[in-house]
């Protein structure tokens, strides 16, 4: 199970994407791939955005796509026993002086709790927190 972070997402939904995120996601069992909750919020926020700011609907018309047909079934939400891990989890980094954004955070714990990878090319993010981490961006390398 590999949950995409939303710079995966991003970067796969590009017109002229990563040659390396390219050939990585290509070569994903298409169900070994999930999204989560957080990663959607953040794929509506900028669908929205640029709805506002341009009028187009395209990221808004994917994001649909993507929720009810690509990942349905796939998403994994913010349930109780990811919320108490995040407590943990940001207890823990606190507590080593090294703060963590709260979608982050939320996205570690329901990687952890379901015992998923992470992709994302942001891995600095995520250290420390016993997290099996893969960076796309660098697959092939």
């Amino acid at each position: 199970m590999i949950v995409l972070d939303m710079n995966i997402v991003s970067e796969a939904g590009r017109q002229n994407p990563d040659a390396r995120v390219k050939n990585w996601m290509r070569i994903q069992p298409l169900t070994d791939l999930y999204l989560c909750a957080p990663v959607v919020a953040e794929l509506s926020f900028g669908a929205q955005r640029m709805l506002l700011k341009t009028g187009s609907d395209r990221l808004l018309t994917g994001l649909r796509t993507m929720v009810d047909r690509t990942f349905n079934g796939r998403i994994l939400h913010f349930d109780g026993p990811a919320a108490e891990l995040a407590g943990r989890l940001q207890a823990r980094r606190e507590a080593e002086g090294r703060p963590i954004a709260i979608g982050d955070l939320w996205i570690a714990a329901i990687c952890l709790h379901h015992g998923a990878t992470l992709a994302t090319r942001n891995t600095r993010d995520f250290l420390g927190l016993d997290l099996r981490l893969e960076n796309p961006f660098e697959h092939g390398h």
